[in-house]
């Protein structure tokens, strides 16, 4: 795994990990919340099998990227077309995971001559649809109900801490046997602790935002999208309601929902590998 770090325009840094088949076809991987770069990091061999590079990048005011006060949803593709364009990648997939979902849907719609595919794994809808609300997470639901960004992060300090480490004490995220499993592995448990870990480095304030920005309604034009698009759910994922996928994929015409027995919200990462890899030559089914 390489971990790197570009320069944005304006003087941001993004942070990002490089993994997978260097000369493999590259997939623009967005981490779910509150997570980070590192995500992926247990398969890595999965991917290089596959011939796949995945490039993670850490959102603003995650891990090692730099905050974006008042950034928006639409804000994202810039700066993953500034990533793409600083690696000479011309076209790639983008793929999301959990709150990584809409900014994989952005990207698809706002950078439609860059992005070859879009995969969303479990991903949250746009909340500005009354019933995403149903049976979502009421601690994360209360935070993207706040009525700004310093609301938010103030809440957040206060019921986490300004460093983070109450939130997974706090959580009322539940997860599936088969999630719990993977938690408890010996490879991909520390890797996912290490990346949810990473999140925090510089403090709640990062997450607070994600899920303040993740309640606004999607202001783009999920129409636009032209792209093969895989939208795809745990049959048993207890952490985002299946009625979320069930949701974007009536809004991305043409678009396939693929409901997958016996995973959960975690252990749905990994089919990545290899949907990017049947995407990648032209296998939509």
């Amino acid at each position: 795994m390489q971990d790197a770090q570009i320069t944005l325009g304006d003087g941001r840094t993004l942070a990002y990990t490089d993994i997978g088949d260097a000369a493999g076809s590259p997939v623009l991987f967005f981490h779910g919340a509150p997570l980070s770069r590192l995500h992926l990091a247990y398969l890595e061999e999965q991917f290089l099998a596959q011939g796949i590079r995945v490039l993670s990048p850490d959102r603003p005011g995650y891990g090692k990227s730099s905050p974006l006060p008042g950034r928006r949803l639409a804000d994202w593709p810039a700066d993953v077309e500034a990533l793409a364009n600083a690696l000479a990648i011309d076209r790639f997939m983008v793929a999301g995971h959990s709150s990584g979902g809409p900014y994989a849907v952005a990207c698809a719609a706002l950078l439609p001559g860059r992005v070859s595919a879009l995969i969303a794994l479990a991903g949250v809808t746009d909340m500005g649809w009354g019933g995403a609300w149903a049976g979502f997470s009421e601690m994360e639901s209360h935070v993207m109900r706040m009525p700004d960004e310093a609301a938010a992060i103030a809440w957040c300090a206060e019921k986490f801490g300004a460093d983070g480490s109450g939130f997974h004490s706090a959580s009322d995220f539940e997860f599936a046997e088969p999630d719990n499993a993977l938690f408890a592995d010996d490879l991909a448990g520390p890797a996912i602790g290490a990346a949810a870990a990473e999140a925090f480095r510089q403090g709640v304030a990062g997450y607070a935002q994600d899920a303040f920005v993740q309640g606004r309604a999607w202001t783009f034009d999920v129409g636009a999208i032209a792209s093969p698009a895989h939208i795809v759910h745990g049959g048993i994922d207890a952490a985002v309601p299946l009625a979320h996928s069930r949701h974007t994929a009536q809004l991305v015409a043409g678009s396939s929902l693929r409901v997958l027995p016996g995973h959960g919200h975690m252990t749905i990462l990994s089919e990545l590998p290899t949907m990017a890899s049947e995407l990648s030559r032209g296998r939509t089914a």
